[in-house]
């Protein structure tokens, strides 16, 4: 099985990054992602500093054997196992609320735990489970190069929960090879990501499956599956632009696929969509709407 390591990153998203291996279509492979920030940390005593961050978002690079611009691809998160170590953190503008809190000694803004495979350890009293996720998976864009800050139709910096195993995700293929990036896992997040390194940030082995498919003719944003839901993402510069773009593409998947009419899934969204904004702090915001597999069977 073939791995991409966490020894060679990149802070943008651009068909020019050489990718570290090549995939076929139905391949299952690993990545090792890198820690938001960068592999400084290295006990539970280290404690992070905005000095310290020497990547954001670093992201690993994996090429797809017989990609083209204008397919899809269809990437399958088999699983994802945390490092054993994590931090979170805020600084600055870099949270929701910059000035809720005060100035106040460093070490009170960030905080280093410890991960088993079951529980993240908050303090001696307080333990919350692990639920990994990947932040960043996103293709490349055809023309200019795209930091990993940054969420859009390409995937990208989406944070979100659902980027779990067990999800595909689709994306659109905008250069040959389609250049898939792979970081940012979080060992747990919440809605909105609040302080900046708003999840516990840590390292990831990370393994997945791609697929290539043909890109859907009304194909604008992200798309998602799992077992339960088919979701739809849309990360752009407020929440509201993105709340909307998301919801207008959940209805078109749903005539495409479901044999809904445009009236129809309005109203039926109008009913049972469920909806949420899960972060706030990066330059784009990210939406993800959703409606549950069992409103869709009869439809077909």
């Amino acid at each position: 099985m073939q791995t991409a390591s966490r020894n060679i990153v990149y802070d943008v998203h651009s068909a020019s990054n050489k990718p570290q291996i090549i995939v076929k279509s139905h391949e299952i492979f690993m990545v090792e992602t890198e820690m938001n920030s960068g592999g400084w940390l290295h006990s539970e005593n280290d404690t992070w500093t905005p000095k310290k961050s020497c990547a954001t978002n670093p992201v690993v690079c994996v090429g797809i054997e017989s990609a083209l611009p204008g397919d899809m691809l269809a990437v399958e998160i088999i699983d994802i196992i945390p490092d054993n170590i994590g931090y979170t953190g805020y600084f600055g503008d870099t949270a929701v609320l910059p000035n809720r809190i005060k100035k106040a000694d460093w070490g009170l803004n960030t905080k280093t735990v410890r991960i088993d495979k079951d529980y993240i350890y908050w303090s001696e009293t307080k333990k919350l489970p692990v639920r990994p996720m990947i932040g960043v998976l996103g293709t490349a864009p055809s023309v200019e190069s795209l930091s990993t800050t940054r969420g859009g139709p390409h995937g990208g910096n989406m944070d979100v929960q659902e980027v779990c195993a067990g999800s595909i995700v689709y994306l659109p293929i905008e250069t040959e090879g389609a250049l898939l990036h792979i970081g940012d896992v979080h060992a747990i997040q919440g809605d909105g990501e609040i302080n900046g390194a708003g999840g516990i940030e840590c390292r990831s082995t990370v393994k997945m499956k791609v697929r290539l498919m043909k890109r859907p003719e009304n194909f604008r944003c992200v798309r998602i599956e799992n077992e339960k839901y088919i979701m739809t993402v849309a990360c752009l510069r407020t929440a509201e632009e993105s709340f909307y773009t998301a919801t207008e593409q959940l209805i078109q998947w749903m005539t495409d696929d479901y044999g809904f009419t445009d009236h129809e899934a309005y109203l039926f969204l109008g009913q049972v969509m469920e909806a949420r904004c899960t972060q706030f702090v990066n330059p784009t915001s990210s939406y993800v709407c959703k409606i549950a597999k069992e409103y869709l069977k009869t439809q077909k």
